[in-house]
This record gives structure tokens, C-alpha cells and sequence, in this order.
């Protein structure tokens, strides 16, 4: 049985989870500094002690949207409800901080993702090509 606990935005954690999940870590203290003020928020899936999913995301400033920025789960953990565990613990944790708008982005690389956020009535509201890609931005309105 896995577990989901809401943690401090560390560098070496989100490092770890990057590598984990996307092969490298480019998140940099700087970017994490600035979120922090932001109302970060990390979730960070574990079997166990060890991490196998997550999802980071902050509060876009001035405004009432959040944005799941980074996140994924363990290719050996995958198409396990892991993923949606984590989306219904930060759609939970977001209204709860009283923000009204959800969004993440995504590419063609990443359909899971993109059927993750169609299954649970995200929108599509912008595509654009970047470095060659589909980009794709996917809102929810929470509140």
C-alpha cells in the first residue's frame, strides 16, 4: 500500500525525484526559492521509504491558479493509481489554500499524462510547438 505525504521543497529531494523519473535533474535552488514563496506544494508518493511518484507545483503569483508544474511515478509503479492518487491529493490541497484554477502542461512524449488530465475533466485551453513538440496547456476550474 502506498502512501502520499506533503513535503519541504529541498533541493537534493526534487533532485532525486527528477533523476527518478525523467532520467536528469535541471531544477536549480534559485527556481525552488522562487516557488517556495509561491505556496509550493510537493507530494511525494512512497512504498514503503522509498519515493516512487510526485507532483510539484506552486501558486502563479498574483493570481488564483495553481500550476502542476513537475511530476511523474516510477516506471516500475506505473498503472497503479499511483498517478491519480497524487492529482486527487493536489486538487484536494489547492482548494484548500482557496484557489480556483488548476492547470499543468504536457507533450506529445507524455500521453499518459495527457489522458490523466482529460479523464479528470482538465481542458485543453492552448497548444503551441516548442523545440519541435506539441505543447499542451490543460486547465480545471476547482472552485
Amino acid at each position: 500500500s502506498h502512501i502520499i505525504r506533503s513535503e519541504a521543497v529541498e533541493l537534493n529531494m526534487v533532485k532525486s525525484l527528477e533523476r527518478m523519473i525523467f532520467g536528469e535533474a535541471r531544477v536549480t535552488e534559485s527556481r525552488l526559492e522562487k516557488i517556495r514563496q509561491q505556496n509550493a506544494l510537493l507530494l511525494i508518493a512512497y512504498d514503503g521509504d522509498s519515493p516512487i511518484g510526485f507532483k510539484l507545483g506552486y501558486v502563479v503569483e498574483g493570481t488564483q491558479t495553481f500550476f502542476s508544474w513537475l511530476g511523474g511515478v516510477h516506471v516500475d509503479y506505473r498503472r497503479q493509481g499511483i498517478a491519480q492518487a497524487l492529482l486527487d491529493f493536489q486538487e484536494h490541497e489547492v482548494k484548500s489554500m482557496g484557489i480556483s484554477t488548476i492547470y499543468f502542461t504536457s507533450f506529445d512524449r507524455f500521453p499518459e499524462m495527457i489522458q490523466l488530465g482529460k479523464k479528470n475533466n482538465y481542458t485543453l485551453v492552448k497548444t503551441a510547438l516548442d523545440g519541435g513538440e506539441n505543447k499542451y496547456w490543460f486547465e480545471k476550474q476547482l472552485l
